[in-house]
């Protein structure tokens, strides 16, 4: 029976030791918004369910806000590197804000603390556990947590 459950347990470990993404298929539609996933592959993102589904979004925004929502049915996040386009782990990603995401502001992935901070060039570099629903609602507001004036919604308003 020990020599079962040992087994059991190296399965387990090896397979999610040897976890992989998957590309999302052509046409597929970001589970959040409905937007085509594969129009900024840079931004890609996708959720591996623990029931062995995968989801996929059009930026790791809304992969992070998916996850934030339904933690306890995801088993995985993958996010692509923003600067070598591979696929990385999204829970032990750096992510920065940017303003020209697919739906505008929206944070890109690096796997190197060093890479994200020269792309960042001063401004704040975020661990995947530093993002929480209120940033998301933020970068969906276009401010991403940084307080404008004279700002709403990322238009200006001439007074």
């Amino acid at each position: 029976m020990r020599q079962l459950a040992f087994l059991l347990g190296l399965f387990a470990f090896l397979a999610l030791a040897f976890a992989q993404p998957k590309e999302p298929p052509k046409g597929t539609r970001c589970v959040v918004c409905g937007m085509d996933v594969n129009m900024m592959p840079k931004f890609t993102s996708q959720l591996k369910l623990r029931n062995g589904e995968y989801l996929y979004t059009e930026s790791p925004k809304h992969a992070i806000q998916y996850y934030l929502k339904n933690k306890d049915k995801v088993a995985e996040l993958w996010v692509r590197d923003f600067s070598s386009g591979k696929w990385i782990d999204g829970t032990r990603a750096y992510y920065v804000r940017v303003e020209e995401g697919p739906m505008g502001p929206d944070v890109v992935a690096f796997k190197s603390l060093v890479r994200a901070k020269k792309f960042a060039k001063g401004k704040k570099v975020l661990k995947f556990k530093e993002i929480d629903m209120d940033f998301i609602k933020h970068l969906d507001m276009g401010h991403g947590g940084v307080k404008h004036e004279g700002h709403h919604g990322g238009m200006k308003h001439s007074h």
